[in-house]
């Protein structure tokens, strides 16, 4: 399964100058954006959802394109599933963080059918 699988072609739609800013993603001249739905898409997430992660900042901020546009940065979302994929991984993983199982209530709940 290749790993853009759910990410639009890349194309470059914006060439930037390598700087050595370390703000700009690492690959050569190139930035690339998603839009709300493409980022939707990827993530999984509701426009509410995604903006609450932002709030929170626990999600990457959009790019102010223009008076009306915002943008993700491509590589900065993918990074960001990256991340939740291993956060998931290693909580499931740690034994300590896994939730045991409770004895049934069901004496207590549950009408006997004696």
């Amino acid at each position: 399964m290749p790993s853009d699988q759910y990410f639009p072609p890349k194309k470059p739609l914006v060439r930037v100058p390598n700087a050595g800013s370390p703000a700009l993603p690492s690959a050569p001249d190139e930035v690339s954006f998603l839009r709300l739905p493409a980022v939707k898409l990827v993530t999984g997430l509701s426009k509410s959802s995604l903006y609450a992660l932002i709030r929170a900042n626990s999600f990457p901020a959009p790019v102010r394109l223009g008076p009306r546009t915002v943008a993700w940065v491509r590589s900065e979302i993918k990074q960001w599933a990256a991340e939740r994929v291993l956060t998931s991984r290693s909580t499931t993983l740690n034994p300590g963080s896994k939730r045991m199982p409770q004895p049934s209530l069901r004496g207590a709940w549950a009408p006997s059918k004696e």
